[in-house]
């Protein structure tokens, strides 16, 4: 998961309204009632995994050598 699965689960969760936020075992939930799950589990995964920033300096510095910001 990543920034961009929290984005897409917040959208998909607003796009549906209160129906967006049933349970699987609802026969009315959209997407059968995955996306309340999903957009929990992206919010920490991206927290665990280390923040993006942190991601993007270890990148910026190992990767492609540039001076700490």
């Amino acid at each position: 998961q990543s920034e961009l699965g929290q984005k897409i689960y917040n959208y998909g969760i607003k796009m549906f309204g209160l129906s967006g936020q049933l349970i699987p075992e609802e026969p009315t939930a959209p997407w059968a009632g995955d996306m309340p799950e999903q957009y929990l589990l992206a919010v920490p995964s991206t927290i665990y995994s280390g923040t993006n920033e942190i991601q993007r300096n270890i990148i910026a510095t190992r990767g492609l050598g540039l001076p700490r910001s």
